[in-house]
């Protein structure tokens, strides 16, 4: 399976907010990646509070025809 870009977000125990980018085939194996990378994370996996899917390739893909003249949703 293709890999995808993943955007963990967490917050330690100070409240600070983080994120770390992590390749997986699915948001579940991204947080488990990020747990085995972040240290804090294995203690406290509760901590992680999002894991998005990068979709920079839709939204670019989405502008290229916008700006192409391609009437979009009419």
């Amino acid at each position: 399976m293709p890999q995808t870009k993943y955007t963990v977000g967490y917050h330690n125990l100070q409240q600070h907010k983080e994120e770390i980018c992590e390749y997986a085939v699915d948001a579940y194996s991204a947080m488990q990646q990020a747990k085995e990378d972040v240290p804090f994370l294995e203690g406290h996996p509760h901590f992680i509070d999002y894991c998005t899917k990068d979709n920079t390739t839709e939204v670019n893909n989405i502008f290229r025809l916008m700006s192409s003249g391609i009437p979009m949703g009419h």
